[in-house]
């Protein structure tokens, strides 16, 4: 390794960093205590690389029943693991497993003893506070729909995909029973989502979060109110159905008018919107739908509104560079980046340097959903961001002062500034 290297590596784990994206349970109380290890960790994410690598959905949930023998469990999983453990997710587990429980790897012969100390550290408590600020010296996390959040570790984002996309009349009767207000007509169903976000920032909300991209295009098309409200009396359509039929599904043109709407109301209050944009968790996903350039419309009417673009927009990361680079109000976000693929975000991150200025990148967000996932992601993160600002040092594009500045903007004072923390 270069001195470079070496030496903007000691600063960078100096740094209290702030985390842009999380989806851990709004307090330590709420982890599910009945999981192990391996069915906590295969919450998300590194089982979606063991189904890829051929592990199927029958054997996986069963590998994360702790009602089986864990060795018996392992001897199932352990072919796709090895398959999938030189991944960034399979990574970021190993470098979790190293530095929180001291287990240098993970296999037959260590598994038990790392469930052992993973039994024993919940047990204990205060894990939280362990790999959150002591392990990953993350200062906070913006944590993705819980207004009721562990104020010692997260700030909160709240979503409002519901009232964009809602899918039967029993989800306009819930919002009239938690907002006290009417819905009859699109006017107020309007005025519900104003009224939601409203009482969201009361509570302490710093930004708004968009993941439709998992339920549609992210093309949102400039619609009448008459128009949207063809399919909003849809939902009307059959008043005497039981709450428990499913079916009734709202057009696209009352979906763009409502997200038309929203990004109206947050730009007159000066509000960051976060966009899922990208590769989606999950096997069998249309990506084509969660292209970043698809929301180009509304970066072009809504210049009041920061869109804080998620997760590199992988695998559109160049046409997510073009987007910054041109539009005053886009900024990359590379949560989940660095565990998608750590060289495509060294690689990104490289090409970002050139051609986006350097003040609107995070580099980081866990977005994971168990709390030991954020710990090898952000350590990751740190030598994504460390290997790639030496190699500009090395290669006579900046010295080092200069990449000290960067890596201090992308960690900390640019989310910092984003989100008005």
């Amino acid at each position: 390794m270069s001195d470079a290297y070496e030496r903007l590596g000691e600063f960078i784990d100096s740094l209290t960093i702030v985390d842009t994206h999380e989806h851990l349970p709004g307090h330590e109380s709420r982890r599910p205590a009945h999981l192990d290890v391996l069915g906590e960790w295969l919450t998300h994410y590194f089982s979606r690389d063991l189904i890829s690598a051929g592990l199927d959905e029958a054997r996986l949930a069963r590998v994360c029943d702790p009602q089986v023998p864990l060795a018996e469990r392992w001897q199932s999983v352990e072919p796709y693991w090895r398959a999938a453990a030189s991944t960034g997710y399979g990574r970021a587990l190993a470098l979790s497993a190293q530095a929180l429980y001291g287990i240098e790897r993970i296999g037959a012969d260590t598994i038990e003893e790392l469930n052992r100390r993973f039994v024993a550290a919940r047990a204990r408590g205060d894990h939280y506070r362990f790999v959150l600020k002591e392990k990953s010296r993350i200062r906070v996390s913006l944590l993705d729909a819980d207004l009721g959040a562990d104020r010692a570790f997260f700030v909160s984002v709240i979503r409002l995909d519901g009232l964009i996309c809602p899918t039967h009349r029993r989800e306009l009767l819930a919002a009239q029973r938690r907002l006290n207000t009417p819905v009859h007509s699109i006017r107020d169903w309007k005025r519900a989502m104003e009224l939601e976000l409203e009482q969201a920032l009361a509570k302490g909300a710093v930004a708004v979060k968009c993941g439709l991209a998992y339920q549609r295009s992210l093309r949102f098309d400039k619609v009448t109110e008459a128009e949207a409200e063809v399919g909003f009396n849809e939902l009307f359509s059959d008043l005497n159905a039981p709450d428990w039929r499913s079916g009734i599904k709202t057009t696209k043109a009352f979906q763009d008018h409502m997200m038309h709407h929203l990004l109206a109301v947050c730009e007159q209050r000066g509000l960051t919107v976060q966009f899922h944009t990208g590769l989606q968790e999950g096997n069998g996903n249309v990506i084509y739908d969660a292209n970043p350039v698809l929301l180009t419309n509304l970066f072009l009417e809504y210049g009041g509104v920061s869109f804080d673009l998620f997760h590199m927009g992988y695998p559109y990361t160049m046409e997510l560079s073009n987007l910054a680079k041109n539009f005053p109000n886009v900024f990359i976000d590379m949560c989940w980046g660095h565990i998608i693929s750590p060289e495509a975000a060294r690689r990104a991150l490289a090409e970002w340097l050139d051609a986006v200025p350097a003040n609107k990148i995070s580099a980081f967000g866990g977005d994971y959903c168990f709390v030991d996932g954020v710990y090898g992601h952000q350590e990751l993160a740190r030598r994504n961001v460390s290997r790639t600002l030496a190699n500009k040092v090395n290669d006579g594009d900046f010295d080092l002062d200069r990449a000290r500045e960067i890596a201090q903007w992308v960690f900390v004072d640019n989310p910092c500034r984003l989100f008005k923390l």
